[in-house]
């Protein structure tokens, strides 16, 4: 009997280390949401020409930092089409983001996995119109969420994320290369533009 005890002991450490290896090493994760925030303004007249609230996605890929690691790098990507009047017209506006970074889970329930997730890259503006110039500038993101699993190889991810993108308050948004005028008086009204956004979907693990 004294034997037996240690043996299996040593098996169901085996078998749970086996088990750790062969947990899915890449996923991906398809979400929609709401974007909301923005804060640009216009430099002639000082009114504000905010971003509209709209809604938008987010694709993920990620791969597990180790085998038997609950952490992943994470590469990310969103996109929001809204819009921004410039006091003259209103003109739509895409926000897209690529980050790269990573999560981290934490605590743990019974049916759920909390996380928390952040990351560095870069922001892109751009605006509708052939004769309009993008903008790219320097940005991070934050976020906690919430994985449900519905197996081995799926589950439900609920998030809230946040994104601070550094700008120069001198430097003008979603300008024509034409030189023309109306959109091109839009700045940011601070040295940031920050955005946040609600996002649900799916995460498939392979």
């Amino acid at each position: 009997m004294n034997r037996v005890v240690p043996a299996a002991a040593a098996l169901w450490l085996v078998a749970s280390a086996a088990q750790a290896d062969e947990l899915p090493l890449f996923q991906a994760g398809l979400c929609g949401g709401y974007r909301v925030g923005g804060s640009l303004e216009d430099q002639d007249t000082g009114d504000d020409r905010d971003l509209e609230d709209d809604s938008s996605y987010a694709v993920s890929l990620e791969l597990r930092y180790g085998k038997g690691d609950d952490r992943f790098y994470q590469l990310w990507y969103s996109r929001q089409a809204t819009e921004v009047d410039d006091g003259l017209e209103t003109h739509d506006a895409d926000v897209e983001y690529l980050h790269i970074g990573g999560t981290l889970p934490f605590g743990g329930w019974e049916h759920a996995q909390p996380y928390f997730a952040a990351g560095i890259g870069a922001t892109r503006f751009s605006a509708s119109g052939a004769d309009t110039d993008d903008r790219t500038n320097f940005s991070g993101s934050a976020a906690f969420g919430l994985e449900i699993p519905l197996g081995r190889h799926a589950a439900i991810r609920l998030e809230g994320r946040g994104y601070l993108t550094l700008v120069d308050t001198e430097g003008a948004f979603f300008c024509r290369s034409d030189g023309g005028e109306g959109v091109c008086r839009i700045v940011a009204s601070g040295s940031t533009i920050f955005q946040a956004e609600a996002l649900a979907g799916i995460l498939v693990r392979f």
